[in-house]
């Protein structure tokens, strides 16, 4: 089986992954601010994109995407550009910081900044809060979402380097 299939085939297991996030409460954290809850739909974006590279995080990231449009308000923009950008963010992070558990956890946090200040900054850059409406969200739901990234891609990671016949070192 070629490299790219593979890729291709992880990407649908985390876009899968994804979309049962999305439709269940595992994907949501309820908090008592004005989104009136924190996401873990995030995470496989993040993991795709450092397993399977740029490509796949971006894929995975465009079916949150298309499963969250609803939460938007219309704002296609603030769906998607931020959501696309998960992977690719995480997995150059990770590249950047020389692939290791280190740099596991930094991408992960750097996904899950992509994901929060990209919608919440787009959301006030296009009108539909203000700055001040959204620092709770940053506050709140970017802790609890950088905490559980963190907390859970590192140990998702390891299992995948024994798991999945991807060469770490020399794909990308």
């Amino acid at each position: 089986m070629g490299v790219q299939y593979r890729r291709f085939l992880f990407a649908g297991i985390l876009g899968a992954v994804t979309v049962v996030l999305s439709l269940t409460p595992l994907g949501l954290i309820p908090v008592p601010n004005l989104s009136t809850y924190a996401t873990t739909m995030h995470i496989p974006a993040i993991i795709g994109g450092i397993v399977g590279g740029p490509l796949v995080g971006a894929l995975v990231g465009c079916i949150l995407a298309v499963f969250t449009m609803h939460l938007f308000l219309g704002n296609l923009l603030a769906c998607f550009a931020p959501r696309l950008l998960i992977g690719v963010v995480a997995f150059y992070v990770w590249k950047l910081l020389g692939k290791r558990d280190f740099g596991v956890v930094v991408a992960s946090l750097a996904g899950t900044a992509t994901n929060t200040v990209g919608v919440l900054g787009l959301m006030v850059l296009m009108g539909y809060f203000r700055f001040v409406q959204v620092i709770p969200v940053f506050l709140l739901n970017g802790t609890l979402e950088l905490l559980l990234s963190a907390l859970v891609v590192l140990p998702i990671i390891r299992v995948l380097r024994k798991v999945v016949n991807f060469d770490f070192d020399s794909r990308h």
